[in-house]
């Protein structure tokens, strides 16, 4: 038998060839830790942003990416004051697994975060969503948020201070590197 990996930062595949002639074609899923900005994504006022946050859906719900979410994006869409729109973003939440981590370790890593000016205060959530994803083991973060999280900053703090920790540092990713 011989067994060889293919990967990519969005699908990993291993093939095994076995002694009898047929090929095995196992696919390692990406396992993604989906921020609050994605689940907003196909309701957004932006043409672009709606395109691909529809595809990545898609994608998810065919089985082709797995998506995982925390308490935190639960409870940052519960406060969505419009009850129509809460509801559709729930909907969206549930094609996710609701696993990621949530607690003090999380909110404790999140607080170095912001100490150490990785992400403001004011927005201690976007921490508490890196941390997750951190802690969780996720191959990657994937946000539309451009200003807190998908930035250079953000992403040379992040390895600094999980490598610091022995903590994996997941990729940060827009959901486009997903769709194309």
């Amino acid at each position: 038998m011989v067994q060889g990996e293919l990967g990519s930062t969005s699908e990993c595949v291993r093939v095994v060839l076995h002694n009898a002639g047929f090929v095995l074609v196992v696919r390692n899923l990406p396992k993604l830790y989906i921020e609050t900005s994605v689940i907003n994504g196909p309701l957004s006022k932006d043409s672009r942003i709606t395109l691909i946050s529809s595809v990545f859906w898609d994608r998810v719900k065919a089985g082709e990416l797995e998506a995982h979410i925390s308490s935190y994006v639960l409870f940052e869409l519960g406060k969505t004051r419009d009850g129509a729109k809460r509801n559709r973003l729930l909907d969206i939440a549930s094609i996710c697994i609701l696993d990621s981590p949530s607690g003090m370790e999380v909110e404790k890593l999140a607080d170095e975060y912001v100490r150490r000016e990785m992400i403001p205060r004011q927005y201690v959530f976007d921490a508490y969503h890196i941390a997750s994803a951190s802690l969780g083991g996720f191959e990657a973060l994937v946000t539309w948020n451009f200003e807190h999280i998908l930035r250079e900053k953000t992403e040379r703090l992040l390895e600094t201070i999980n490598r610091e920790k022995n903590i994996r540092i997941p990729w940060l990713r827009s959901p486009e590197v997903y769709v194309w």
